[in-house]
């Protein structure tokens, strides 16, 4: 054991973590966020791109005309600004010690460790791809007008948002995504995830008085707190529900809402007419959505729609995803079963993600997204050679993984937000 120190250890982390194996861990259960294509070069301060949503007025059947009204193309820039997300992993010497005298156990105790570590970033990244960037994880249903300080209270959450949380969870709260915490802090001590209820402990503490139902709840630390967005800016805030014309990246989408800021489907009769509906919205306007991504609830309605009828299952392979929309890692493929329907725009594959929320879901072209990173994404934070670094005020070793990055779309209005209720 005297022999296995901290830089040897340094150099089994590295074999048993190669992206490829990374990539595995994060990507399998996460469809959207395997199949969304990676850029892994975001230099400089900020990545800039121009959406184009107007043609030159310069044209006419009389040439007069033409040239008296020509001007130039309307273009808007994005300037896409990265945020960043870590999981940190300590590994106590006593521990390591304390694995029977093999390194095969030792490994098997910093493997278990960083296997979590991995997962917890994966699944915020997995989710973080659907929402906003204010970093909401799920909303209050009703409350009795606020928490006292009790030793456990039991709060009811809407549907299908008690996933989103983990006991062990620190919370804060605010009235809206992004919006000003309210004061206090509640720990999560027990989530029932049928119920869709979590618990928390306020023993000592005053919990959070204000809460109020439609609170919004995020992880300690991810919170826009009424600033500058901390987490990634995902489906929610490049396709949002209403565009205003506060500025997003710079840009005023309210200029012309649906080619800056995407399409937007009403509920229709049934979940297939929905999609259909949106398909011949996005096609109209030139988009080739080849994608559609919701909850597995809605995804189960939509399977029920079309039982008896002609339906083809298959599944998705990420690595094809990769090489048909410009990706150079093609190293991982993953399987996911989807529906398939028929539309304007040719065959779209219906996949379900738990990360989505329940009763929306993403009509996509994928080839005019990217999840766009300083490296790969998530990495470890290796930069001084040392994967590992001794903790100063514990007995132990850190790891450290996380990314630097943004989704980008290049194309907002060839992809649709669908209300599937």
């Amino acid at each position: 054991m005297a022999s296995f120190n901290l830089k040897n250890f340094d150099a089994a982390m590295k074999h048993m973590y190669p992206y490829k194996k990374v990539e595995n861990l994060c990507y399998k259960n996460n469809p959207l966020l395997a199949m969304i294509p990676k850029e892994t070069k975001f230099p400089g301060r900020n990545a800039t791109f121009a959406v184009e949503y107007g043609m030159t007025t310069g044209r006419s059947a009389t040439f007069q005309t033409a040239q008296n009204n020509r001007g130039g193309t309307k273009l808007s820039d994005f300037v896409v600004t990265r945020v960043k997300d870590y999981a940190v992993v300590s590994v106590d010497n006593e521990t390591l010690l304390a694995a029977d005298g093999s390194e095969g156990s030792l490994l098997d105790v910093a493997k278990s460790k960083t296997d979590s570590a991995l997962a917890a970033l994966s699944r915020t990244m997995g989710r973080d791809i659907y929402r906003s960037g204010g970093g909401s994880i799920g909303e209050v249903l009703a409350t009795d007008g606020g928490l006292p300080s009790l030793a456990d209270t039991t709060i009811e959450l809407k549907a299908g948002h008690a996933i989103n949380f983990e006991v062990g969870y620190r919370i804060k709260a605010s009235a809206t995504d992004g919006g000003s915490l309210r004061p206090g802090v509640l720990e999560v001590t027990g989530v029932d995830r049928d119920a869709d209820t979590i618990t928390v402990n306020v023993a000592g503490t005053t919990g959070i008085p204000a809460l109020a139902a439609d609170d919004h709840f995020h992880i300690e630390g991810d919170a826009a707190d009424g600033g500058t967005n901390l987490k990634m800016s995902g489906l929610d805030a490049w396709i949002p529900s209403a565009i205003t014309a506060t500025p997003f990246f710079g840009v005023n989408r309210a200029q012309d809402a649906t080619r800056l800021g995407g399409q937007r489907q009403a509920w229709a009769t049934s979940t297939q007419a929905t999609i259909i509906n949106a398909a011949v919205k996005t096609a109209r306007e030139g988009g080739r959505p080849d994608a559609f991504f919701c909850n597995p609830t809605d995804w189960a309605e939509l399977a029920l729609d079309l039982e008896g009828k002609a339906l083809i299952t298959g599944t998705a392979d990420q690595g094809a995803s990769r090489r048909r929309y410009g990706g150079k890692d093609s190293a991982a493929t993953f399987g996911f079963a989807s529906l398939k329907l028929a539309s304007p725009a040719g065959m779209i594959s219906i996949y379900a993600d738990h990360n989505c929320p329940i009763n929306v879901g993403y009509l996509l072209q994928l080839d005019t997204w990217a999840l766009k990173t300083l490296g790969q994404a998530p990495r470890i934070l290796d930069f001084d050679g040392l994967k590992g670094v001794r903790e100063s005020n514990a007995d132990g070793v850190e790891y450290r993984w996380g990314y630097y990055g943004n989704l980008i779309c290049k194309a907002p209005g060839f992809n649709c937000r669908v209300a599937l209720a």
